[in-house]
C-alpha cells in the first residue's frame, strides 16, 4: 500500500494538469486516482470506468489539502471495491463536502502564512545580493507543501476507512451524503 500511495502522491501533484472551467482539476484529481483505481478494480473493467468517470467531476480545492482528499479517496474506493459498503454516490458528495473549506485552510495557511514567511526570509538573503534567498524561499514554500501534503495523504488513507466506519455505523454518513447532495 506504500507503493500506491507514493504513486498516488506523484501524481496528485499533477492536480492542476490541465484545468479548464468545467471541471476545473477534475482531470488532475482523476489522474492521480488511476493507480488506485487499477489496483482495485484489476478485473472489473465496468467498475473501474464508473469510478474513473465519478473522479473526472469537478474538483477544486487547495492543491496542498488535494493530498487529504485523495487519501481519504483512496481508502472509500478500497472500501467499495472490496467490500462494497460504500456508494460511488457517497464518495462524490464526501469529496464535494472537503472541497471547499479545505480550500480555505490551505490557502490561508500557504497562501498567507508560509509563503509570506518563506518570501520575508528569502528577500532578506536576496536584497544584500545572496541568490540563496530564492532557495530558501523554494524550499521552505515547496518543502513545507509537498512534506504537508505527503503526510495529509497518507493521514486521510489511514483515518479515511476507520473513520468512515465510525460513521457508517453512527448513521451520519447517510445524513452527510444527503446533505451534500443538497449543496
Amino acid at each position: 500500500e506504500r507503493k500506491l500511495l507514493r504513486q498516488t502522491y506523484v501524481r496528485n501533484n499533477c492536480i492542476f494538469f490541465a484545468p479548464n472551467n468545467i471541471v476545473m482539476c477534475g482531470r488532475g484529481f482523476a489522474l492521480s486516482m488511476i493507480p488506485a483505481l487499477k489496483k482495485f478494480y484489476a478485473n472489473d473493467q465496468e467498475g473501474f470506468n464508473e469510478a474513473f468517470s465519478r473522479h473526472f467531476e469537478f474538483f477544486n480545492t487547495h492543491a496542498c489539502m488535494a493530498g487529504l482528499i485523495a487519501g481519504l479517496v483512496v481508502a472509500l474506493e478500497k472500501e467499495k471495491a472490496e467490500k462494497g459498503t460504500v456508494e460511488g454516490g457517497t464518495i462524490s458528495n464526501i469529496k464535494a463536502s472537503l472541497m471547499g473549506p479545505l480550500a480555505g485552510i490551505g490557502d490561508s495557511f500557504f497562501f498567507n502564512c508560509i509563503r509570506i514567511i518563506a518570501a520575508g526570509i528569502g528577500i532578506g538573503f536576496a536584497q544584500q545580493g545572496n541568490i540563496l534567498g530564492a532557495f530558501i524561499f523554494i524550499l521552505i514554500y515547496g518543502g513545507s507543501y509537498l512534506v504537508l501534503k505527503y503526510y495529509l495523504l497518507v493521514a486521510g488513507y489511514k483515518v479515511g476507512t476507520g473513520l468512515i466506519d465510525k460513521a457508517f455505523s453512527s448513521g451520519i454518513i447517510p445524513l452527510l451524503t444527503k446533505l451534500a447532495g443538497i449543496m
